[in-house]
């Protein structure tokens, strides 16, 4: 079969999983008229900002939960990016659960398309680099913690989506673009700032020039972060005033334990918690922030083989996976004892993808040593033959 049917075959099979993820979503999320976990937060501080800072008031069809101070929440301690983007939905369709759940819909769809291509180009664009493709797709999409976060308007599902394009591009050495949608992600939630230390590894092994590893490792997502601020800067009173407010709200936020009562056993679990899926967190409406552990235990054990067979591109797809979990590990050794399961949705896709990469990177060298071990076989007996 020449590569051209191959490549309609696998899109086919492509579009029929993202079909049908489509259609489960909808399914599963579109009858649910109620806020779901923190969707009490991020949906009301984005009709807020349009409200308080753009002068903007759609309709709303949908009332605001039962929150003190809710009416003049806008969600400081976190970047606006995910909320830009609600809110262009919501001034299109108004405030109501389906307006600022339908971006988070389309990531996800988006996500298991990144994964394919992402794939495909570290195992290479033949049957077994189609396959693994696929496989991430199907892994990805089977995920639970991402089908929970892909269907709310929570802030991780952008992290995870703009980081996994940040790292898609850096591999194909597009680095520009690497940097644009890094500072994207940072703009999402700060998660994301950890991928700067991987990001400039590898931009160290493209670029030897110091000043422009610098400036597209550090200068432009720092750059698109401060870009998508300014409204909230100018909000704020100016950039004195902002940073004072992101380091009373931000800092002293992700090192505390404020976002909930260490009471609540239940629903806290630690980074380490998270490769067993100990204490998922339960958004209610009967969704829990599930980990798959055998995806994260094959993720930890798989992990050395990328720097066994020093392949660069697989070292830095673990790595920035390992970057997002160990700054979670960082806030944690800084106070903050009050971490969540849902919080493994902003490296989901680099775990995911990584797995799959590396078992197939395996099936590949057995297939290879087979088939030299066949040859081999067979040009002895020939050998033998032509003797007698």
């Amino acid at each position: 079969m020449s590569r051209k049917y191959v490549d309609i075959l696998f899109y086919s099979l492509l579009a029929v999983i993202v079909a049908t993820y489509t259609y489960f979503t909808i399914k599963t999320f579109l009858p649910i008229n109620a806020y779901i976990g923190d969707e009490v937060w991020y949906p009301t501080a984005a009709y807020n900002m349009l409200k308080l800072i753009f002068h903007i008031s759609p309709p709303m069809y949908f009332p605001y939960p039962a929150k003190p101070g809710i009416e003049t929440f806008i969600n400081i301690c976190h970047p606006p990016l995910a909320k830009y983007i609600m809110d262009i939905f919501i001034i299109v369709m108004g405030y109501y659960p389906l307006s600022w759940r339908l971006p988070s819909w389309i990531i996800g769809d988006l996500i298991l398309i990144t994964g394919f291509f992402f794939t495909r180009d570290i195992l290479g664009k033949d049957l077994i680099g189609n396959l693994g493709g696929i496989f991430t797709s199907i892994i990805l999409a089977s995920c639970p913690n991402l089908w929970v976060l892909h269907g709310i308007a929570m802030l991780d599902i952008y992290v995870a989506f703009f980081s996994f394009l940040s790292l898609y591009f850096l591999l194909k050495n597009k680095l520009l673009l690497s940097a644009i949608f890094l500072g994207l992600a940072i703009a999402s939630k700060e998660p994301a700032v950890m991928l700067i230390f991987p990001a400039l590894y590898y931009i160290g092994e493209i670029e030897r020039k110091p000043i422009k590893r610098a400036y597209l490792g550090l200068g432009i997502p720092a750059f698109v972060y401060l870009i998508i601020s300014l409204p909230i800067i100018i909000y704020e009173g100016g950039p004195l005033a902002w940073l004072h407010a992101k380091i009373a709200n931000t800092v002293v936020w992700d090192i505390s334990n404020g976002h909930i009562s260490l009471d609540a056993v239940t629903q806290i679990s630690e980074p380490w918690d998270w490769f067993l899926n100990i204490h998922p967190f339960n958004m209610g409406h009967g969704f829990y922030a599930n980990v798959n552990p055998i995806i994260m235990i094959l993720w930890a054990v798989t992990t050395p083989l990328a720097f066994v067979m020093k392949n660069l591109k697989m070292i830095i797809t673990t790595m920035f996976a390992w970057s997002e979990w160990l700054g979670f590990v960082l806030v944690y050794v800084l106070g903050n004892h009050t971490q969540f399961s849902f919080y493994v949705t902003d490296f989901a896709p680099f775990v995911d993808s990584y797995v799959v990469i590396s078992l197939f990177m395996i099936a590949r060298k057995f297939y290879i040593k087979k088939g030299e071990e066949k040859n081999i076989e067979e040009n002895k007996q020939n050998y033998s033959g032509g003797i007698s």
